[in-house]
């Protein structure tokens, strides 16, 4: 509902601009059709992908089509990819220390470990987290299976603020025994914790993937290749935008 307000908020003030501007600009008052079309599409978006219209029509253009159209384009260009390291955390402070500035410059975006990797050291991750997650860029922790495909990814800051409550309910010694062992069955409460279950594929078409992340009150979610390998992360925001702008193209 609250997906409809917004909608709504957004058409008043697209129309209320529209007014303006020309107004203002080309003295003319009158609110043309396409005008309405183009304001109209928040409010469609939200009837179409909940289910509560198939089409919607003025005179004798078809929203539906284009919608149609639209929606079922894959998400390719809307993937993220995400620049990270593998296996970056060492038990060895000084190698520790040495690499951070390294991957600050590269605008290190995620952090990914290995299941079952004894390498790992909790004071280490600390250190990494605590330094990288001073910049906007840094966002999440990946894990991948011994083999490399994707096994889940989490939020990195807020899994950073539960290691620094002292009344958390795990450490990062937790999380570093649980990586050691291959601990699914505890990893899954990282803090908005996706499972391998729920990535996506790039072939998926936007409808496929905006109907998922409603029905998993999701705003994002991991993408991998026909191997199961993590690539990147697809967000609703990105994928809400191209098909406003494709559907406005194509109703134009």
């Amino acid at each position: 509902m609250v997906d409809l307000f917004i909608a709504v908020a957004v058409f008043i003030v697209v129309i209320a601009v529209m007014i303006i501007i020309r107004a203002k600009f080309l003295k003319d008052n009158e609110i043309k059709q396409t005008d309405i079309l183009v304001a109209l599409i928040p409010i469609v978006l939200w009837l179409f992908f909940s289910g509560r219209i198939e089409k919607l029509e003025f005179g004798d253009l078809k929203i539906q089509s284009a919608f149609l159209e639209a929606s079922t384009t894959p998400i390719t260009e809307q993937i993220t990819p995400l620049k990270f390291p593998v296996r970056l955390v060492s038990s060895n402070s000084k190698s520790r220390i040495a690499e951070l500035p390294r991957l600050i410059n590269a605008k290190t975006e995620a952090l990914v470990f290995t299941l079952n990797y004894p390498g790992y050291a909790d004071f280490a991750i600390e250190e990494y987290l605590k330094r990288l997650t001073q910049y906007t860029f840094f966002n999440y922790i990946v894990l991948n299976n011994a083999d490399d495909t994707f096994a889940g990814m989490a939020n990195a800051r807020e899994l950073y603020a539960i290691f620094r409550r002292p009344d958390s309910d795990f450490s990062s010694k937790d999380f570093t025994d649980w990586l050691h062992n291959g601990d699914m069955k505890a990893l899954v409460k990282l803090p908005d914790f996706i499972g391998a279950e729920n990535a996506i594929e790039a072939d998926v078409d936007k409808k496929a993937v905006l109907e998922k992340m409603e029905s998993l009150n999701l705003d994002i979610l991991p993408v991998v290749d026909a191997n199961g390998k993590f690539t990147g992360v697809v967000e609703r925001s990105r994928l809400t935008a191209s098909l406003i702008i494709d559907v406005a193209n194509k109703v134009k």
